[in-house]
C-alpha cells in the first residue's frame, strides 16, 4: 500500500519553485500529487499537464511517469520508456532490465540486454535493480555465471533494506545455491535482518525496505 499525503502541503512545498520555473519541480509536484494523495480532479488535471509539459521538455523521469499510465505491450509506450532510460530515468532503466530480460511486452527478450539497463539503475543505487542484477549474475542469465559479483549487488541491495535480497542470500550461504560458499554465520546474520525487518514491515503495513540504520529491537 502506497502513502497518502495531503495534497495541498506537498502543492505548498514546492509551488514556489515551480512558479520559478524549475523543471524537476514542476515534474516531482505533479508525481507526487499524481501518485502519493487524493487530490480533487481539477487539481489532477492540472498536474497531468504539469507533467505533460515536463515530459515534452525531455525531463527523464516525467517520461517515466507518463510512461507508466500507458500499456508496457504497447510500441508508443515501449519507445517512450526506452526514451526515459536513455536520458537517465533509473525507474525506466529497471523497468527495461525487466523487460528485456522476461521479454514480457513489445519489444524483444534479450536477457543481455537486461542485464545492461539493470546495472544503469543498479550502479545509480536502485536498490531492486541491484537484486535482479545479482540473481542474473548468479544464474548466469544474460552473462557469464559470477559468483562474486552477484553476492556483490545483492548484498548492495540488501544493505538499502530490500527484504527479498535479505532472504535470498540467507538462503544462499545457508545451503549453498549457485556456487556460494556456505557460511552458517552470514546465514544467519541475514536470517535475523530479514526477521527484523518483517517486524518493522508489520509495523509500516506492508513496506519491503528497512535500512540497517533503522533495524533496532529496542522500540
Amino acid at each position: 500500500m502506497l502513502p497518502s499525503y495531503d495534497w495541498r502541503a506537498i502543492r505548498k512545498l514546492w509551488q514556489p519553485y515551480v512558479d520559478q520555473g524549475d523543471l524537476d519541480a514542476k515534474a516531482c509536484l505533479a508525481h507526487l500529487i499524481l501518485y502519493y494523495s487524493s487530490a480533487p480532479q481539477r487539481v489532477d488535471d492540472e498536474m497531468r499537464e504539469y507533467l505533460r509539459l515536463a515530459a515534452e521538455a525531455g525531463h527523464a523521469d516525467a517520461i517515466y511517469w507518463t510512461t507508466r499510465r500507458g500499456k508496457e505491450d504497447e510500441p508508443e509506450t515501449s519507445e517512450s520508456l526506452l526514451r526515459a532510460g536513455e536520458l537517465g530515468s533509473r525507474g525506466a532503466q529497471r523497468d527495461l532490465g525487466a523487460l528485456y530480460a522476461t521479454g514480457d511486452w513489445s519489444g524483444p527478450k534479450d536477457p543481455a540486454l537486461g542485464v545492461h539497463w539493470y546495472r544503469k539503475a543498479a550502479e545509480r543505487g536502485h536498490e531492486d535493480a541491484q537484486y535482479n542484477l545479482g540473481f542474473m549474475y548468479l544464474l548466469g542469465e544474460g552473462t557469464e555465471q559470477d559468483v562474486a559479483e552477484g553476492l556483490l549487488w545483492l548484498t548492495r541491495s540488501a544493505m538499502q533494506g530490500d527484504w527479498s535480497a535479505r532472504r535470498l542470500l540467507a538462503d544462499l550461504y545457508r545451503n549453498g545455491y549457485y556456487g556460494v560458499a556456505k557460511s552458517i554465520e552470514q546465514a544467519e546474520r541475514w536470517a535475523f535482518l530479514q526477521k527484523v525487518t518483517e517486524i518493522k514491515m508489520r509495523r509500516r503495513r506492508g513496506s519491503k525496505r528497512v535500512r540497517l540504520d533503522e533495524l533496532c529491537l529496542s522500540d
